[in-house]
């Protein structure tokens, strides 16, 4: 790990200076090294960061322990190797060493950039009062301008949809269970997006013993496509069982006039203005979208009433959220950078390496 984050550093110092930029836009820190920061303060440069997950806490991103159960955060490292890494060679070591140099890159940006106050929120408690947290949502790539308010057949069988790679905390599993426990309900559930094994054929098989449902499996799609793959969808549901940061997928099911249904979990009510666009429900809770469900099979008008209730404001374009963006790096280069590491600091994080590499 530190021969990985030294190469990294000097490969990040070296184009740092052949670019000479007058701010650095960090826009995610996946598999790269948290000593950007400090490295582009020393060269006087501020540092905006945008963190799109829980990557920069977690290194599975989504605070998820391996176990499925939801995570507060590394507590120093400490729970990440307990509850993810035990087994593996020097996990304490690596697990302290990482949170440390993180949580260093987290607490010293000159700005944060989260899709959401939810996240906000979280890394505010991090960084402290008053720290420069900017929400400035997801942009959508779908014509923005008027949302697609196509009819949906009243009559037939309920058609629901997800959105998404099919993995265990997508909660697809949530859904078929509900259908099951709502029995016997005309359902079709589309699922469109990336397909993992062996969840995939465990869906299938509990899906087949459905009495009334009809369960479409769907691999990768292209944005574009969605108005119409979504044509005769009456609702979008986001099932997911651990703390979404955003949801691109809600904001693109309204731009084409279906309502969501999303747990109630992360930032995901943020998107749900309940009853108006859309419903919200216990995440994982099977039993509570099973009664959710059966009340807009019997209320079909309830789902015109929502799509009706969806706004234009629900979602921003990619140019907006650009327009956004620059405008806050304009302000952060006119600051300049607000703190730099001291060298009690990088000693700490030296001895840390040091002690790692021993």
């Amino acid at each position: 790990i530190c021969g990985h984050l030294d190469r990294l550093d000097r490969i990040f110092e070296r184009m740092l200076l052949e670019i000479r930029p007058d701010v650095v836009l960090l826009s995610h820190m996946m598999r790269h090294s948290p000593a950007y920061v400090s490295i582009a303060h020393r060269w006087g440069v501020p540092v905006v960061m945008e963190l799109h997950d829980f990557y920069s806490v977690c290194e599975r991103a989504h605070l998820e322990r391996v176990s499925g159960e939801l995570c507060s955060g590394p507590e120093g490292g400490r729970a990440c190797a307990v509850h993810c890494f035990a087994g593996e060679d020097d996990a304490p070591g690596k697990s302290v060493l990482r949170t440390s140099l993180f949580h260093r890159a987290v607490t010293e940006a000159d700005a944060l950039v989260v899709p959401s106050r939810f996240v906000a929120d979280y890394f505010r408690d991090i960084r402290g009062p008053g720290s420069q947290v900017h929400v400035i949502p997801n942009g959508i790539t779908l014509d923005t301008g008027v949302k697609q308010a196509r009819e949906r057949p009243l009559e037939g069988p309920l058609h629901l949809a997800s959105l998404g790679a099919l993995t265990p905390h997508k909660g697809a599993h949530v859904v078929v269970e509900a259908l099951r426990m709502a029995s016997p309900l005309s359902a079709r559930y589309t699922l469109f997006g990336g397909i993992t094994q062996p969840y995939t054929c465990e869906l299938r098989e509990v899906a087949k013993r459905v009495e009334g449902l009809e369960m479409r499996i769907y691999g990768p799609y292209e944005p574009a496509s969605l108005p119409a793959l979504l044509a005769d969808v009456h609702a979008l549901i986001i099932p997911s069982v651990v703390w979404e940061t955003f949801s691109i997928v809600a904001r693109e099911a309204m731009c084409c006039g279906v309502p969501v249904i999303a747990s109630r979990l992360g930032a995901l009510p943020e998107a749900v203005r309940e009853g108006e666009n859309g419903l919200l429900f216990t995440a994982g809770s099977s039993s509570e979208l099973a009664v959710l469900l059966r009340s807009l099979d019997a209320d079909r008008m309830r789902l015109d009433r929502m799509r009706s209730g969806i706004r234009s404001t629900d979602w921003i374009s990619v140019s907006e959220r650009t327009s956004r963006l620059e405008a806050l790096l304009e302000e952060v280069w006119a600051v300049g950078v607000r703190q730099t590491t001291t060298d009690a600091e990088r000693e700490e994080t030296e001895a840390l390496r040091a002690l790692l590499a021993n």
